[in-house]
């Protein structure tokens, strides 16, 4: 046996010897000498022995054991886990002449305490044939329950709202992600489905039930769609995603149902948004299709890829913008820069603003339709009931050339004659380099730069054909507005205001009453309303 220590009985006594470097507990050899039938021993004796590891035996006693002649059987010792998963042996060898027990014995003793399930022949083997002894060795083992797992949501989208955003070591609370964008086909949530329970078995044979993993369904809202497999979910439609009653929904139209102010934040949605209060002073909203304002615009800046509509109107204090790709309709404009793709229709009156619209310009519906101050600029015309006021308001309308077009124009007529230029200095250096090339004298670094310059030349030529269709829009746009652009005034056009039609610049300097402007004969002519 090697325990670290050895118990010799003689005619002469106890003898202990102790291995050296051996790791020996005083429990393990007093309970030896006691098995052996030893109780009269040395018990200074014993500890010296302990401490001085001399690998060489000491009398711990005087007395021999009384059984030591005696046969004795081997004993065996039962521990059972609390969950009863794990059962440990502790096996004491046999004396004399008594026989070696049996892996059938020592599985009957696990019998005994009702371990009928997960012996361990191979742990108990190797227990009863080699040095493992007066240790607890685990000879059977259950089998724990695995249990399930519920079935996870992930979500695809941030749904963080309103949060404001980090704008360096300060919070915008203009940007709350108040709006959460997808597009259709967009995949919003996956489900991990639950993964099932395997039910263990204890070490009496009993059942140990696993937990069931709990499946989960898709949050599925309106305007959104679920795969096949009943695992993903998808964007119906192009809108604004949000949750209600634990499901999540894509609505095609953003609706905010009061003001847009520090409650709401900033908006960028990817459809129509209809504001059923007001947009209040410093706020942005972005829209990439029609906007609906039930209230008034301050000072933001506002968007829209479709048509704006401003029912009550914009009070602009000088700050507003609003740009349009459709028509722009307000209850009135006050101070406000405003341009659409469209036409511009005002219902009561335009006052000291900066109006730019590529149809027509419309300030009409009641007697005050009144255009006052500021700058009017329409692709074709520019009609309302009173035109300038009494008091001689600095008050400019011009039809038949918009001057952001004439800006852009001239951009690209000088970005054309940069792409020219830069063409023929690509077109040198790759003749020089192709010559080269005929002639064997290519280098591979040259052979680098002829390949980059072909790249480049074949980008600049797409650069030149998008700014050439440009401008070639541009002077349709300028022609178009030409065939028809005049200033009409129902009522009154008052002194002091000046008019521009196809860049021929009239001043009015008298009261005119039911006129129109046009352009004849290279000159501005006043004729009838009709």
């Amino acid at each position: 046996m090697d325990q670290g220590f050895k118990l010799n009985l003689t005619e002469g006594g106890a003898f202990l010897t102790i291995t050296p470097d051996a790791s020996v507990s005083i429990v393990d050899v007093i309970s030896e000498l006691k098995e052996k039938g030893i109780s009269d021993y040395d018990g200074e004796a014993v500890k010296r022995a302990l401490q001085e590891k001399r690998g060489t035996p000491i009398r711990v006693s005087i007395s021999e054991a009384q059984n030591a002649t005696e046969a004795r059987e081997a004993d065996f010792r039962i521990k059972i886990s609390e969950d009863a998963l794990t059962c440990e042996m502790w096996y004491i060898p046999e004396e004399g002449s008594a026989p070696h027990p049996t892996i059938e014995r020592a599985k009957g003793c696990m019998n005994e305490r009702n371990v009928v399930y997960g012996h361990d022949e191979n742990a108990i083997r190797k227990m009863l044939e080699g040095p493992i002894h007066r240790k607890w060795v685990v000879t059977a083992k259950g089998d724990a329950p695995q249990n399930g797992k519920d079935a996870q949501i992930n979500y695809k989208v941030d749904l963080n709202i309103l949060k404001p955003r980090a704008v360096g070591d300060k919070v915008d609370m203009k940007e709350l992600g108040t709006v959460i964008n997808v597009i259709q086909g967009q995949e919003i949530a996956e489900k991990i489905p639950a993964i099932p329970g395997v039910d263990g078995m204890s070490l009496m044979g009993k059942k140990i039930p696993a937990y069931i993993g709990k499946d989960k369904n898709l949050p599925t809202g309106k305007g959104t769609i679920v795969s096949d497999d009943r695992c993903h979910l998808y964007a119906e439609v192009d809108g604004n995603l949000y949750i209600k009653d634990g499901k999540l929904v894509v609505n095609t139209v953003f609706e905010v149902k009061g003001d847009v102010d520090y409650g709401v934040g900033n908006i960028d949605f990817i459809g129509p948004v209809t504001i059923l209060g007001s947009i209040r002073e410093g706020f942005e909203v972005h829209s990439g299709s029609d906007m609906v304002v039930e209230g008034v615009v301050e000072g933001a800046t506002i968007s829209s890829k479709g048509s704006t509509t401003i029912k009550i109107g914009i009070r602009g204090t000088g700050k507003a913008k609003i740009t349009s790709k459709g028509n722009v309709n307000a209850g009135y404009i006050d101070q406000a820069f405003v341009r659409s793709d469209g036409d511009i229709n005002v219902a009561e009156a335009i006052w000291h603003s900066d109006i730019g619209a590529r149809g027509v310009i419309m300030a009409m519906g009641n007697k005050k339709g009144q255009i006052v101050g500021g700058r009017v600029q329409a692709g074709n015309e520019v009609v309302c009931e009173v035109l300038g006021s009494e008091m001689g308001t600095k008050t400019e309308v011009t039809v038949g050339e918009l001057a952001e077009y004439a800006e852009e124009r001239k951009r690209s007529e000088e970005n054309i004659k940069q792409f020219e230029d830069q063409r023929e200095r690509i077109d040198a250096n790759i003749k020089f380099l192709k010559g080269l090339q005929d002639k064997g004298l290519l280098t591979p670094d040259k052979q680098e730069v002829l390949a980059k310059i072909t790249k480049a030349k074949f980008q600049l030529r797409a650069q030149y054909d998008s700014t050439k269709k440009r401008l070639d829009e541009l002077d349709r746009d300028k022609e178009r507005s030409k065939l028809d652009g005049c200033v009409r005034v129902k009522n009154i056009c008052y002194s002091g205001v000046t008019v521009n039609v196809r860049g021929i610049r009239y001043l009015v300097r008298e009261n005119l009453k039911y006129v129109r402007f046009l352009c004849e004969d290279g000159e501005v002519k006043v004729r009838s309303f009709d």
